[in-house]
């Protein structure tokens, strides 16, 4: 059985922001922007086509997963980018042939949007202002000069940009009105939270039994915003240590010498989080939940950490204990301590009921929100003109 956790991403209620015109920064060639695509009555534009292609060749360029070698798989990059597109514009033409319309409240505050939006966009001229100029009136109005310039040399005048903000984000505000008012109908009950508990702790526990190096994964993916597990196996323990890195090439830097000063300090009896904040070198060392409790560490997952930092780390003995010497791995030298066990047990129910009632509620509303995409797809009218678009790659 899977973790329906894991991954799970919540229905996003804000729509991503699609302008109608690219950031133009430093451009000085008039925007060239037809039409490429239609989502019933609303055109995609060129400019909004090429910038959510260059946002995901970077993204997949990160992960080394950027492939247009070949037409197929250009092809398929292409519609990943026309849906991307797409399923941002579907909820705001359904909504407006819905007849969906925005209360003077929710038009107050698409004014306070706009606002927010427009002082960003001055402010992203601000390393561009003379360093000299300290008013802050002065400062705008060297801001404005510099928009209102790139604005003229892209075709466009002010009132029409900022116009488009305005538009997208009603836009916005439309769909999400309407998209709340579908998945309003998403109920769960005590009997479904309790089932989903049920279901999970199961899981957790044929996991962990099968291989507890296991825990660490969804630990650390509980960190970073998954699911939290639960059920805690025996056999981890918390540790911390003080990394000092190996010189670089041309640095100045006498690495035996720091160690030797760090040891004297911990026998001279000083706090070892003080000479952490002091010398240590590794940065998640100066993040929570490391900096309070350490990095958790067993048998089973040794292979997570340096060879050597988990060989050292294992044998110490006691609560406390702290490596005798410097441990050498490929990074630098680590001074150890053992922090004490991370408790096994196993979380309750009324623990984490109220986080699992948002979990299913959110499960369900990404489900059926995937159901009305699809349902949309099929009923409105939709074009892709790839012609105009061969030539971005």
């Amino acid at each position: 059985m899977q973790n329906k956790h894991n991954g799970m991403r919540a229905v996003l209620f804000t729509l991503a922001l699609v302008l109608v015109f690219a950031a133009f920064a430093g451009c000085s060639a008039k925007l060239n922007d037809p039409v490429v695509g239609k989502v019933g009555n609303i055109d995609i534009r060129f400019q909004t086509y090429y910038r959510v292609y260059v946002n995901n060749m970077y993204m997949q360029s990160i992960y080394g997963t950027y492939d247009v070698s070949t037409d197929e798989a250009y092809r398929a990059f292409q519609d990943m980018v026309f849906d991307s597109i797409i399923n941002s514009m579907l909820p705001i033409y359904v909504a407006k042939q819905a007849g969906v319309t925005l209360t003077a409240e929710e038009e107050a505050e698409v004014q306070e949007s706009l606002q927010q939006e427009i002082d960003s966009l001055y402010e992203s001229y601000a390393d561009d202002v003379d360093a000299s100029i300290t008013d802050e009136d002065e400062k705008r109005a060297e801001e404005e000069k510099l928009l209102l310039a790139d604005l003229k040399a892209n075709g466009l005048t002010y009132d029409k940009y900022i116009k488009s903000i305005e538009d997208s984000l009603r836009d916005e505000a439309i769909a999400n009105k309407y998209i709340e008012s579908l998945l309003a109908e998403v109920t769960v009950t005590d009997d479904d939270v309790q089932a989903y508990y049920d279901e999970q702790l199961a899981y957790y526990q044929e996991r962990y039994e099968e291989d507890p190096a296991n825990y660490f994964d969804d630990y650390s993916s509980f960190l970073n915003g998954g699911s939290q597990p639960l059920v805690v196996p025996e056999g981890y323990n918390y540790y911390k240590h003080i990394l000092v890195l190996d010189a670089e090439e041309g640095e100045d830097k006498d690495v035996d010498a720091i160690v030797a000063e760090i040891y004297a300090k911990i026998e001279a009896g000083e706090d070892f989080d003080a000479l952490i904040e002091e010398y240590g070198e590794d940065p998640g060392m100066q993040n929570e939940p490391y900096k309070t409790e350490g990095y958790i560490l067993s048998e089973a997952n040794a292979s997570d950490y340096y060879e050597e930092f988990s060989a050292a780390a294992l044998a110490l003995e006691n609560e406390g204990d702290i490596t005798a010497e410097a441990v050498q791995s490929s990074k630098g030298k680590h001074i150890i301590k053992k922090c004490g066990p991370v408790e096994a047990k196993t979380v309750t129910f009324d623990e984490v009921k109220d986080t699992i009632r948002e979990q299913v509620e959110t499960e369900r509303k990404n489900d059926l929100y995937q159901e009305y995409l699809a349902q949309w797809k099929e009923e409105v009218k939709i074009v892709k003109y790839y012609d105009r678009v061969n030539g971005v790659k």
